[in-house]
């Protein structure tokens, strides 16, 4: 390989190095994830295939919506790179000693391209590029919703902990009672019959009456 390009990403921009076959890093700057600012990268890379007949090799490590940017110029520029995940990542630049800065990531990983035999990412078709974008944002939901569902768990325990055992906390119907009734001495405030026609309006399942009125 001739040249290494890597990127430590961040919100909205990445730290970039360039670095030639002798290891030595010839260019390092920051780039916008803007339009100005990928016309700049492509510009760069455009020149180094030009200059020397080969794409150079670039690396970056997946950090979820941030890196998506820079992974969607590159597929769209039908650039090869190589997308590593932050375990893999931190595996081998750990093996670098290099005073850790908050640039020094797109350094080790520039540097420990030159040891390691990384997959490289190509212009798969859209149809997988797609499913692969969809399974990554259905993790990220299913993770946040957990975080949410414990965050609710621990309010509903200090206020109303007997929801729970009433009602499935996954149901659409217990947030929606939740919402209704936070606190016992709510439930207190209203007759039977208001309990129950408010939790059948707040159901999308044709619960029977007497069903409502055992909840």
């Amino acid at each position: 390989m001739k040249h290494v390009i890597a990127f430590d990403i961040s919100m909205g921009k990445s730290y970039m190095v360039v670095y030639n076959a002798l290891k030595k890093c010839q260019l390092e700057k920051e780039i916008a994830h803007n339009r100005p600012g990928f016309m700049d990268l492509k510009k760069l890379i455009d020149d180094l295939i030009e200059g020397y007949d080969e794409q150079p090799h670039i690396v970056f490590e997946s950090t979820g919506v941030y890196s998506r940017t820079l992974e969607r110029f590159m597929q769209e520029n039908n650039y090869s790179y190589c997308l590593l995940n932050p375990l893999e990542a931190k595996l081998q630049c750990d093996s670098l000693r290099i005073h850790k800065t908050d640039r020094s990531d797109a350094h080790r990983l520039a540097l420990t391209h030159f040891t390691h035999e990384r997959r490289i990412e190509t212009d798969s078709n859209d149809v997988y590029r797609q499913l692969k974008r969809l399974s990554r944002h259905y993790s990220e939901l299913d993770d946040e919703l957990s975080v949410t569902r414990s965050r609710l768990h621990k309010v509903v325990q200090e206020t109303f902990p007997e929801l729970e055992n009433i009602f499935t906390t996954k149901s659409e119907l217990f947030l929606n009672v939740v919402q209704l009734y936070p606190h016992p001495d709510l439930v207190l405030n209203h007759s039977k019959t208001i309990i129950k026609n408010r939790i059948l309006a707040n159901t999308n399942k044709r619960m029977a009456v007497n069903k409502a009125e055992e909840k």
